[in-house]
């Protein structure tokens, strides 16, 4: 393990070794993170957490001795799937992927508690999570003004660990009553939390962007009448 720890991050830590640090300080007021989307986003990340801790307390009730096993599966699925992630075409845009890949968590984590083997049901759950959390990441990178960029990743990644607390905590409660199918349980409610936010966060987007429109347009043919006489010509 500590071999493969070293061979993962050695390449890394090397490639920002030889980088030239920027030094220097920021001037002027520092652009606002935008609250609700962050918000939002920390939320979503919260939701990804609850996922993790409560398939971690599934998979130690089901099979103590294999737990290891059957969680280091659910991170092979879920590293093949983020590699994937690469060869996806760019007109499938971010907002698209978090609610579809929201939708696909969903349909993942229903087969914990759907009746399915439980190696079977880690093995599709797995594919699921890394799709995801990376559209989480790629949206925080999208909305964070580049001086705010850091701050945005410390914001979004703390909700995982407080998720994962509250997966947890739930899911030990319902494993000391249902066992592992009660804490499995927990994993497709916290991704119907996580699939309902994504839909209401894009949901209000398509609003307040159709909102902005209107108003563009209002202020256009305010200010350029004709715009608006050609316009009602060519399309009725």
């Amino acid at each position: 393990m500590a071999a493969m720890l070293v061979v993962a991050s050695l390449p890394f830590a090397l490639f920002f070794a030889t980088r030239e640090p920027n030094r220097q300080a920021p001037t002027g007021p520092r652009p606002a993170l935008p609250r609700w989307p962050m918000i939002a986003l920390f939320l979503a990340m919260a939701a990804m957490g609850a996922i993790l801790g409560a398939i971690q307390t599934g998979v130690t009730a089901y099979a103590t001795s294999a737990a290891g096993l059957l969680y280091a599966e659910l991170g092979i699925g879920s590293a093949l799937a983020g590699v994937a992630c690469g060869w996806l075409p760019a007109t499938f845009g971010w907002w698209r992927r978090y609610v579809v890949f929201a939708a696909t968590l969903l349909a993942g984590m229903t087969t914990l508690a759907a009746g399915v083997p439980v190696p079977i049901a880690i093995a599709v759950a797995g594919v699921t999570v890394a799709p995801y959390m990376i559209s989480l990441y790629a949206l925080t990178d999208h909305i964070a003004p580049p001086s705010r960029a850091a701050v945005a990743m410390t914001i979004l990644c703390a909700g995982g660990p407080l998720g994962s607390a509250v997966g947890r905590a739930v899911a030990g409660r319902l494993a000391d009553t249902y066992g592992s199918v009660g804490a499995f349980a927990v994993a497709p409610a916290a991704a119907g939390l996580a699939l309902a936010l994504a839909v209401v966060v894009v949901v209000r987007r398509a609003r307040a962007k159709k909102k902005l429109r209107t108003a563009c347009g209002e202020r256009r043919s305010t200010h350029w009448p004709w715009v608006a006489k050609v316009r009602g010509m060519t399309f009725g």
